[in-house]
């Protein structure tokens, strides 16, 4: 009978263990979790950031509607200034181009042979949010004044509810309310929320 109770709190001993390690693991794997789908969803903000300054370069705006800023990579293409001679330490580079020391020629190259060279993912899925199930980024863009001058503006977004709703107890242990987000319309930034 002795070797019986032995056997059973042995057994009662491993189970609560397992469950104390259990309750403190489930924290962590969380944050991994976490840490993994941010840094996808991060990835992609930076990489509509990236193509957003280049339409603003293009085009004096941003643009609001994410497909469209996809057709924008794949169709359009982006001016780049070559300069041919070298500006000599005494001269500003506008003298020299004056004196005809340096010369300046634009070349039109495409915006995907320039763009988002990293990207390990297929283009036309930039306007899906990563882990999200098929949901789009929100994007919005406009001008605001300050001063006197009209300046653009964008911000894309996704709220948490989105990218997190798959995992049991998110809210408890999930600390970013307002989601990932890159840009401002209140501000004329474009950095985003986790830097």
């Amino acid at each position: 009978m002795k070797t019986a109770i032995q056997i059973v709190l042995a057994l009662v001993i491993v189970v609560l263990g397992y469950f104390i390690y259990d309750s403190i693991m489930e924290p962590v794997r969380f944050r991994q979790e976490v840490q993994q789908r941010e840094a996808a969803i991060i990835q992609n903000l930076k990489d509509i950031r990236e193509v957003q300054r280049s339409h603003r370069s293009r085009y004096q705006r941003f643009t609001a509607d994410i497909d469209s800023l996809v057709m924008f990579y794949n169709l359009d293409s982006l001016a780049v200034v070559r300069a041919i001679g070298s500006v000599p330490d005494t001269l500003t580079e506008t003298e020299a181009v004056r004196l005809g020391i340096v010369q300046r020629d634009t070349i039109w190259v495409a915006a995907k042979d320039s763009l988002l060279r990293h990207a390990t993912y297929p283009i036309d899925s930039l306007p899906y949010v990563p882990y999200g199930y098929g949901q789009r980024f929100e994007m919005q863009a406009d001008f605001i004044e300050r001063g006197l001058v009209k300046l653009p503006v964008f911000e894309a977004s996704v709220s948490p509810h989105i990218y997190m709703g798959d995992l049991d107890r998110w809210r408890v242990y999930y600390t970013r309310e307002e989601g990932l987000r890159v840009g401002s319309m209140q501000e004329a930034v474009l950095d985003g929320n986790w830097e």
